[in-house]
């Protein structure tokens, strides 16, 4: 042993152990545990929990609950025309918002269907559908009432207007109840002109 390259143990490059590279533990990059990228857990990324973004629950930006953003819950969150349906990542559109819905509730749904939402929000643009509803009468584009609550993204109050998701809403009409709107999360009452156009809401008010 000692002060050139061994075949086990001491100085130079080793087979076994101590100083360089190690099969098993310590110092470098290991196989299994300790100090550099790990398999399993501890100090990277890691595949369920703690430290760094999670799919379901703790510490980061989360879809329903605990520690980050969480879901607002409101009685019916949403009425309106189904615009788009994706049953693969089941979810659909409506409103110009996404709404996260069990595979049974889109499996009886079509596009043009008017549905109310009851659930929750769970961020700017989306919601979280506990159940859907599917009304047997027709939708007519600015006939039938529509609601929606979200958080708004962007104030133009010159002009009166909000975006919450991807829809634009004229509240100018609600302004003569008083209803001036703040930036918490708001229930949206009116019509929808158009196919996707510009919804215009006469009752504004903060959801509870």
């Amino acid at each position: 042993s000692s002060g050139g390259t061994q075949g086990i143990s001491s100085g130079g490059t080793q087979g076994i152990s101590s100083g360089g590279t190690q099969g098993i533990s310590s110092k470098t990059i290991l196989g299994i545990s300790s100090g550099g990228t790990q398999g399993i857990s501890s100090g990277g990324t890691q595949g369920i929990s703690s430290g760094g973004t999670q799919g379901i629950s703790s510490g980061g930006t989360q879809g329903i609950s605990s520690g980050g953003t969480q879901g607002i819950s409101h009685a019916t969150v949403l009425s309106g025309p189904v615009d788009s349906i994706d049953r693969v990542n089941g979810v659909f559109t409506s409103m110009g918002q996404t709404v996260l819905a069990s595979q049974s509730a889109l499996r009886g749904m079509s596009i043009g269907d008017y549905v109310s939402v009851t659930g929750s929000v769970v961020g700017g643009g989306w919601l979280y559908a506990d159940g859907v509803e599917i009304s047997g009468d027709a939708y007519v584009p600015g006939a039938t009432p529509v609601m929606l609550v979200g958080i708004p993204r962007q104030f133009d109050r010159a002009f009166g207007t909000v975006r919450v998701g991807d829809l634009t809403i004229d509240y100018t009409a609600a302004l003569s109840r008083g209803d001036v709107p703040g930036d918490s999360v708001l229930v949206f009452e009116g019509i929808q002109p158009a196919k996707n156009g510009v919804m215009v809401s006469d009752f504004v008010h903060q959801a509870k």
